[in-house]
């Protein structure tokens, strides 16, 4: 039946009076009520239209012509070409509904039926196509408690089916730190998404979040399904369980509510059961190290600071991972560093395996490479999308999973266990089976099933072959009876079969020759003959298509039977992936495995910057020591000049402790690694415009959170503390903040402190402190930075000497000389009255910033001088002197001390 969206009294003004509507119309508008926050991709035949405000929407963003028809705007693509459209829509973070016809328009009796068959939005895209391999996509879930004191976090990918879950508690009524462990949790994993219900919108910890992370797509569901009794139905049915025990949430009721709202929220936008989410893994956060914002930007592990991926982070330089699931599962642990020594050394031992058997590493490493994505594709499989060129490359991920297995079970490597062996022979038989090896994509089109499968499509394909003979055959009696030698029948989809002859051909045409179609060229015609031969074709091939379609159906409905065995593959091939990536790093790029303990001793020797060295070109990287301990050494003062490399070096050490605590081996001659509870840096300096906070607010907000944060189990960084505010704040600041992290209890975390203040040097006399310099060589008139760490404090920074390297004009070289000696001449920040603060420590600090034995002697002149002048004020007897002889005493005081 022919659809009529517009007559020819419909407009734009005219929506909402329902007599002024088309059926098509009416149709259209009830769908769209029902999704009014999403853009409807609406299905008419071989387009996807949109109309109204989601026509200029969607013609600005993917750059189509919109056109109006009766005044109502309106835009189209084809329905064959909507996964480069709607790729573009889904990156724009918008809300699609995609609404397809559910019955074939020839058959239809009046409207064709249409229903919503997928809503997506960014955090619930499954389509591997739209998603980078190498990362996950992560919805978060966030509920609030009443009293707002507790929250559950939730966590799903619904391209995998993994599904984890948390809860933070405000135990210190504290509502900033509060946020702050929230934040730390929702950017440790990323997402695309966060969702809530729509009762706690106006919570001042969601308003808070929706804040700070205000680029981030933001949903609600239905007060409902946070109910706790409607929550704990719908997990129980999803999960197929009686009780939530086995999950370790029964009494959670928090978290239940929070999983009730998300998976109806994934079930209500994806129409499907989501079979593949089968699990539910509770998580407390104390089994890893949280590492917050600045800590994962400044140390460059996932992304540069720059954000211009040129491949510089730690990620990349580590990841040789074959597989997109071992690369997204690499991805995760190294956000996610270990605080289990038993677990730490599970992993070191399981790479340390591979290592010593480079060999067989190679050869596992080369069969990963036949693996493609089993996690995504099981989740098409699940949510019934899986299209049969799919499910072949899923057969031919399994089999070579299977060989992979058998290889390491062979080469006795005991960390596999995996008893769901017949499970993924019964799966790879029956797809070789059943599926052409080479099948098309579309499903009612055919050449899907192979034909020994089913006896019934056997008969169908048979008389389907038949009669392309029968076609054959005609054409050779029609050009011989017409003596036409280009004669051809030939086909397409509008007019079916035809016979096409050619303009100096026509007076050959014989009278029962039926004309179909006149072209510039040609004509086309039918005869009885070929009607009844189309017939015979179609209906054969309507019921090939036909049952191979219900065939295909079964099949897959089969193998997602086993779909948890294939996940529970999908992950050991991960995992294995992983070790042996970390194996192969630490075979090329000759790193060391770690000795993990937790007797409060770091000590690296000839450490390197992985990321740094990997980059290096033309040299070799230049090695460093590095010892803190709980006691004697556990803050190193570093001093020496810019561009000396000691942030590098700072940062080199933060790298290796995560290296080592996410079960890798480290760039190191040796390292033997005391396990740390955070790693927290205060590195580089940069305003936060949008927040009005200036370059120095960041510094001392992330300084902030360090001290009330790090403990004596911390790792610390801290560079150039204090350089975004004046000389003498800055240096004040710094001060302090030394003294706090040797005498505050429980917060003598290890730490390295970089500055430019050389005074800071004069703290090696505080109990833990160390002062260590970066070796500078002075030849003739220039500077060579040696790059190696050393005892010992800088007595320059040479920043002069920098800025002439980096190509400063001349005359500003030559003038900041001249203002340099002049400075110098003069006394520096005077700090030999300062007081430090501990028992242990002399009263007095003896130094001056730029201490020669001249400044020393007119320092000891004029405190004599004024000495001498205080004895004779005491001593003077003001009843025995005229007013003349006051002033001249006066006048003498004022000439001794010029």
């Amino acid at each position: 039946m022919q659809e009529t969206f517009f007559s020819s009294e419909e407009s734009s003004e005219n929506l909402n009076k329902e007599e002024k509507l088309t059926p098509m119309m009416r149709q259209y508008k009830e769908i769209k009520n029902k999704y009014s926050d999403s853009i409807l991709l609406f299905r008419m035949g071989d387009f996807y239209e949109v109309f109204f405000e989601d026509a200029k929407i969607v013609s600005d963003l993917l750059g189509l012509t919109l056109t109006k028809r009766a005044n109502v705007p309106m835009a189209g693509v084809p329905y064959h070409a909507i996964d480069n459209y709607l790729s573009k829509l889904v990156k724009s973070g918008r809300k699609i509904a995609i609404c397809d016809q559910m019955e074939d328009p020839k058959t239809a009796k009046g409207i064709v039926k249409r229903e919503v068959t997928q809503v997506i939005t960014p955090g619930t895209i499954a389509e591997n196509k739209y998603l980078e391999s190498k990362s996950n996509n992560y919805l978060v879930s966030i509920i609030v408690s009443k009293s707002e004191n507790n929250i559950a976090i939730g966590i799903c990918d619904i391209s995998t089916g993994e599904l984890c879950v948390t809860e933070i508690e405000n135990n210190n009524n504290n509502i900033k730190d509060f946020l702050g462990e929230i934040c730390e949790e929702i950017i440790r994993f990323s997402p695309k998404e966060i969702m809530t219900i729509e009762s706690v919108k106006e919570s001042r910890i969601i308003k808070e979040i929706q804040n700070r992370f205000s680029n981030i797509f933001f949903s609600t569901t239905p007060n409902y399904t946070a109910e706790y009794s409607y929550a704990y139905k719908l997990l129980t049915n999803h999960f197929k369980t009686i009780s939530l025990k086995s999950f370790g949430i029964e009494d959670k009721h928090l978290i239940i509510s929070l999983l009730g709202s998300l998976i109806y929220y994934l079930q209500e936008l994806s129409k499907t059961s989501l079979e593949h989410i089968s699990n539910i893994k509770l998580y407390n956060r104390k089994d890893s190290m949280t590492l917050d914002y600045a800590t994962i930007s400044s140390l460059e592990i996932l992304e540069t600071i720059r954000n211009d991926n040129n491949k510089m982070t730690l990620f990349d330089t580590i990841d040789k991972t074959k597989t997109s699931m071992g690369a997204r599962y690499l991805k995760r642990i190294i956000v996610e560093p270990l605080l289990n020594i038993d677990e730490i050394n599970k992993r070191l031992n399981n790479v340390e395996y591979f290592y010593k058997n480079q060999k067989f590493m190679y050869i596992i490493m080369d069969m990963l490479s036949d693996v493609g994505d089993i996690e995504r594709l099981a989740s098409k499989l699940a949510l019934g999308r899986i299209n049969p060129k799919e499910l072949v490359s899923l057969k031919r991920f399994l089999f070579s999973s299977l060989e992979i297995i058998t290889e390491l079970v062979l080469n006795n490597f005991d960390d596999v266990n995996f008893e769901e062996i017949n499970d993924i022979k019964i799966i790879t038989d029956l797809i070789e089976r059943a599926i052409l090896e080479d099948p098309k994509i579309v499903l009612n089109e055919g050449d899907i099933i192979k034909d020994d499968y089913d006896e019934k499509l056997k008969k169908y394909n048979e008389a389907r072959r038949e009669g392309r003979t029968w076609i054959s055959e005609l054409e050779n009696e029609y050009k011989s009876i017409t003596t036409i030698n280009n004669l051809k029948i030939r086909y397409n989809n509008v007019i079916g079969y035809y016979i096409e002859i050619t303009k100096s051909n026509i007076s050959l045409v014989p009278k029962d020759f039926i004309k179909r179609q006149t072209l510039v060229g040609s004509e086309r015609y039918t005869t009885s003959k070929l009607m009844e031969y189309e017939k015979t074709i179609n209906e054969a091939n309507e019921k090939s298509y036909a049952l191979e379609y219900e065939i295909f159906i079964e099949v897959r409905n089969k193998v997602n039977e086993y779909l948890a065995s294939i996940l529970k593959m999908a992950k050991i091939i991960s995992v294995i992936d992983v070790y042996a990536s970390l194996a192969c790093l630490a075979a090329e790029e000759n790193y060391t495995k770690p000795i993990i303990t937790d007797d409060g001793i770091i000590d690296i020797k000839e450490g390197r910057h992985p990321v740094v060295e990997a980059n290096l070109k033309n040299e070799s990287f230049i090695a460093n020591d590095t010892y803190l301990d709980n006691k004697n050494e556990h803050l190193l003062i570093i001093t020496g000049p810019n561009m000396s490399g000691k942030s590098t070096y700072l940062r080199q050490t933060a790298l290796i402790v995560l290296l080592a605590q996410i079960g890798s081996f480290v760039p190191a001659k040796s390292a033997k690694i005391s396990i740390v509870d955070r790693i927290f840096t205060r590195v580089g300096a940069s305003d936060n415009i949008a927040k009005g906070e200036s370059t120095f607010l960041v510094e001392m907000n992330e300084t902030a959170y360090i001290l009330n944060h790090c403990t004596d189990k911390s790792l610390v960084i801290m560079d150039e503390i204090g350089r975004g505010t004046s000389t003498y704040d800055g240096l004040s600041i710094a001060w302090a903040i030394v003294e706090y992290l040797v005498n505050e209890e429980n917060k003598k975390s290890k730490t390295l402190f970089a500055t430019h203040y050389h005074e800071l040097t004069m703290l090696e006399d505080l109990e833990g402190v160390k002062n260590y310099k970066v070796l500078v060589e002075e030849y003739k008139d220039e500077i060579i930075f040696m790059k190696k760490v050393i005892e010992g404090a800088a007595e320059s920074s040479y920043g002069i000497y920098a800025a002439k390297i980096a190509g400063t004009p001349n005359k500003v070289i030559q003038r900041a000389s001249e203002i340099l000696k002049k400075l110098e001449n003069e006394a520096g920040i005077q700090v030999e009255n300062i007081e430090i603060n501990n028992k242990k420590s002399p009263d007095i600090l003896p130094f001056n910033a730029k201490f020669d034995e001249k400044k020393e002697e007119k320092i000891n002149s004029e405190e004599k001088i004024e000495s001498e002048i205080e004895k004779e004020i005491k001593d003077l007897n003001i009843n025995d002197i005229t007013p003349i002889e006051a002033l001249n005493l006066i006048n003498k005081w004022k000439r001794d001390l010029n």
